[in-house]
């Protein structure tokens, strides 16, 4: 008899446990082994490297630069520039926000678009500083009161212009705020002087003013 009751008892728990595990099933936590599985799968991701180089080829492709644009800039038979930046540094936070910006544009214009996005750098030289309080020269002129951004006349830069993969495959610059733009820029002529025209008040989203070094220090640098 006393087996009999004894394995009625365990039927019953057995139930009870089937219907609480049923309502309440236990929730699966990672331990460190699983953990560690699912980074290693990320680590695999070739999407999740990061881009590489190796220290001796960008220091190669440094001294290449400098051993030949640079020095032929500085020896220019005109208009030489002497001690010329031979690099520009941008603070993270001012890059993120201006990729930020150009994504948010083009979720306001066309929300619904799966647009190939880029930036396009363009090599520049900053204007002489006689111009930087002119008209149209705002944005330089705000520089002139910082001890090492006033010294940046006439030296090498970066320009980042937003840039959209055009419905022809084109990779063409272009205002993310301006539908009208999304297959490209008007064409304007090109200036072949220094003369800019002082009504062309278009303004676009653009990045520049980081860092120049030299005048800056190098101090810090790698290369």
């Amino acid at each position: 008899m006393e087996k009999k009751y004894a394995l009625i008892t365990i039927i019953i728990l057995i139930v009870a446990f089937g219907i609480y595990a049923y309502k309440y099933p236990p929730i699966t936590k990672n331990n460190d082994s699983d953990n560690a599985k699912i980074a290693a799968v990320k680590e695999g991701d070739p999407a999740s490297k990061p881009s590489t180089l190796r220290m001796s080829l960008i220091e190669e492709m440094v001294t290449n630069y400098r051993k030949n644009q640079l020095i032929s800039i500085e020896n220019a038979a005109q208009n030489p520039v002497k001690d010329d930046s031979h690099s520009i540094l941008f603070d993270l936070d001012t890059l993120k926000k201006f990729i930020s910006d150009i994504e948010r544009g083009v979720k306001e214009v066309q929300p619904t678009a799966d647009s190939k996005l880029a930036i396009r750098m363009y090599y520049a030289a900053y204007p002489l500083k006689e111009k930087w309080n002119e008209r149209g020269y705002e944005a330089l002129g705000n520089l002139l009161g910082q001890d090492i951004p006033k010294l940046y006349e006439r030296k090498h830069t970066i320009l980042m212009i937003p840039v959209i993969k055009t419905d022809k495959g084109i990779f063409a610059d272009f205002n993310p705020f301006d539908k009208s733009t999304y297959q490209g820029f008007p064409k304007r002529k090109r200036a072949m002087s220094l003369l800019r025209d002082p009504s062309d008040t278009t303004e676009i989203p653009a990045l520049n003013h980081g860092q120049l070094i030299p005048p800056a220090s190098t101090i810090g640098e790698g290369f």
